[in-house]
């Protein structure tokens, strides 16, 4: 009989969102992002054992906390730490990993939780989640640089990699693509129960980023909601994301081009804000200038909330089936962007058909089901012997009456 596998995920954890007994306990904060939670949950719902390992720069000493078949494990982090070359987060979970260790590492994004959990020696894939060298050519600064840096060093010592995307895959030189596969991203299998998608859609549009930067392009989306407010003065464009706070970067940028009326400055907002903001929009515009995949678009197409996205954005418009489920433009110009809006919000019918498009594109390709298959056949190969979770029904179930708690 096969030895029960734990598997061990190492990456920015939303302790917040795990579906485990000790979610409603007041943990530390952490860096957080959803989908690798959701992919603790999806291993959890799967009957596996899992051991996070985290990081927080709100603790002092490191922390551990253990549920029946959870156990997460907390790092502390230092104030400015691509000063230091991640050195103190590296060797923290390093250290943290090799007292819990599992049985193989699935580690999110190609920096310090990577590294960290490939000087361990336990076998491990790595996620390339994003395009370093992409993001330091538009990003020329030093912090972008050490990142790069970091992910030099983990790809190279990386024996198994994972592309989010084709897009990603792409970008890579021959030789590391030899060793990497392409397993997209997913959306969870609560997700629509999450969205409650109303009747009647609210009148605003959205946009959700993390940085008022050039890559993320919101200064367009601002000149592209001027033209279209001037034919539709009640139309209101939310922004959320990090630089998108009142006050913030964004703010400042549109009050010194007369760009203010009818947007509503968000900021960073909750996973469950975020999916509300979405799932009541009348559209979402998506203007970034190059995306490794696009997780806020893959919502957005469960939402059954249109589209609008880059015609040349990474993977944008594979996301998007080559604009059967959404509208692709050209983000660099406001007045194609203004178009497409218009396109949408005047076409009810339109509408209708993209989103369902859409949602059906999602559905088929990018559903937990079929993304965490994959994700588990994969670690099959690499360990030469098939994954055996816990078969525990009843410990199925109560996660699963966790998650929807």
């Amino acid at each position: 009989m096969n030895k029960k596998l734990t598997i061990g995920v190492c990456g920015p954890i939303d302790l917040r969102l795990l579906d485990w007994e000790l979610k409603e306990q007041n943990l530390p904060e952490t860096n957080t992002f959803p989908l690798p939670t959701h992919f603790i949950n999806a291993l959890l719902h799967r009957g596996f054992n899992v051991i996070a390992y985290t990081n927080s720069p709100f603790i002092e000493e490191a922390m551990v906390f253990e549920g029946k078949h959870l156990k997460v494990c907390i790092a502390p982090q230092r104030p400015q730490p691509g000063r230091r070359f991640f050195q103190f987060e590296v060797k923290e979970l390093q250290r943290l990993i090799e007292q819990h260790p599992s049985d193989f590492i699935s580690a999110f994004w190609s920096y310090e939780y990577s590294w960290a959990a490939l000087r361990t020696g336990i076998p491990t894939a790595v996620g390339l989640h994003d395009v370093a060298l992409q993001i330091l050519f538009q990003h020329k600064d030093i912090f972008r640089l050490v990142r790069w840096a970091i992910n030099y060093i983990v790809v190279t010592k990386a024996k198994h990699l994972i592309a989010n995307s084709s897009y990603t895959y792409n970008m890579l030189d021959n030789s590391t693509k030899k060793k990497t596969r392409i397993i997209n991203n997913f959306y969870p299998a609560e997700l629509e129960d999450q969205l409650k998608v109303p009747v009647q859609k609210s009148n605003h549009i959205v946009s959700v980023g993390m940085g008022f930067t050039h890559r993320k392009n919101i200064s367009t989306a601002l000149h592209a909601f001027a033209l279209v407010r001037k034919k539709h003065p009640e139309l209101e464009y939310h922004l959320l994301g990090a630089g998108m706070e009142p006050e913030g970067a964004a703010q400042q940028y549109a009050r010194e081009q007369g760009l203010e009326d009818g947007v509503k400055f968000m900021g960073v907002q909750s996973y469950d804000e975020v999916l509300h903001e979405i799932s009541h929009a009348r559209l979402l515009l998506h203007p970034a200038r190059e995306e490794s995949f696009g997780m806020v678009l893959l919502e957005a197409m469960i939402a059954r909330t249109p589209v609008i996205g880059g015609k040349d954005s990474g993977y944008v418009p594979i996301l998007l089936d080559g604009g059967n489920a959404g509208l692709l433009c050209d983000i660099n110009l406001p007045q194609k962007i203004s178009e497409a809006i218009l396109k949408l919000i005047e076409d009810n019918m339109l509408c209708k058909q993209l989103a369902q498009q859409a949602y059906t594109f999602a559905r088929n390709n990018y559903s937990e089901e079929v993304i965490v298959d994959q994700h588990l056949a994969y670690y099959s190969e690499i360990l030469e012997k098939p994954l055996s979770p816990l078969q525990d029904k009843e410990h199925v179930a109560d996660s699963r009456s966790i998650m929807r708690a």
